[in-house]
């Protein structure tokens, strides 16, 4: 497999300005592909856009990619990223790397280019927790539903794995691994506790931090950090501190 000679002959597809080995094509308006070998030549790293496309951004991803090539591709991780990013006028912190399997950018049409190309795109240190707690579902999961890697325009989207269990409104989730869920489930789940003796939330995040809320037949509101004894907050400290706690 020759991932340049592949890449090269697509349609439309034209040079990247400013780095060697790189290409730039748009299907459809609004709809932006780059790409870059690897230092070795035998990987491809990927930025897709969908109506954010930034030229500038775009180039500083790839010469990164390809900078740290043997590191990002030698990881072995689902999700792995790449700390101290950054790009005048931007915000993101990471360069954050999928590796085939998790993204499928090219399954259908390539499968062989598919096998060693990289997605690559700029995110928030908080999304990303150690890569041992992603299993392969839900590294897809993080990656198409939450990460949204083609909007190159996004605002933060924290890790969130969830647990919890409610006796009024019998919701709740199974299995000892949670779910991953948006920051409005946790707060929702959170305020369905008061009322509810007996239910819990349990909540970890990015680095791995795990707390556990109640509400009971006192109208008390605790919180506790797995591994020590319960705090009493009011729920308006209660929802600061969670907020916090996954930034």
């Amino acid at each position: 497999m020759d991932p340049a000679a592949v890449v090269s002959a697509f349609p439309g597809v034209e040079e990247f300005e400013g780095i060697p080995d790189a290409w730039h094509w748009s299907p459809v308006p609004g709809l932006d592909f780059a790409a870059a070998l690897s230092a070795d030549g035998r990987h491809l790293f990927q930025v897709n856009a969908r109506d954010t496309y930034d030229q500038a951004l775009v180039g500083a991803l790839l010469q990164a990619a390809r900078e740290n090539s043997s590191l990002l591709l030698e990881k072995g991780a689902l999700l792995s990223t790449l700390q101290g990013f950054r790009h005048p006028g931007r915000d993101f912190e990471v360069l954050a790397v999928a590796r085939p399997g998790v993204h499928r950018y090219h399954e259908v049409q390539q499968p062989e280019l598919q096998q060693v190309t990289w997605a690559v795109f700029p995110g928030y240190a908080c999304e990303f927790a150690d890569p041992s707690r992603y299993s392969l579902e839900d590294a897809r999961e993080s990656f198409i539903r939450f990460l949204s890697p083609a909007n190159l325009n996004r605002e933060p989207v924290p890790f969130l794995r969830l647990w919890y269990d409610n006796t009024v409104t019998k919701g709740g989730t199974d299995g000892p691994d949670g779910i991953l869920a948006a920051e409005t489930t946790l707060y929702r789940e959170i305020k369905l506790l008061e009322g509810a003796p007996g239910s819990f939330v349990r909540f970890e995040n990015f680095r791995g931090r795990v707390f556990r809320i109640e509400w009971d037949s006192e109208r008390t509101w605790t919180l506790a950090e797995e591994g020590s004894g319960p705090d009493a907050l009011a729920i308006s400290d209660m929802l600061s501190f969670v907020e916090q706690s996954l930034r």
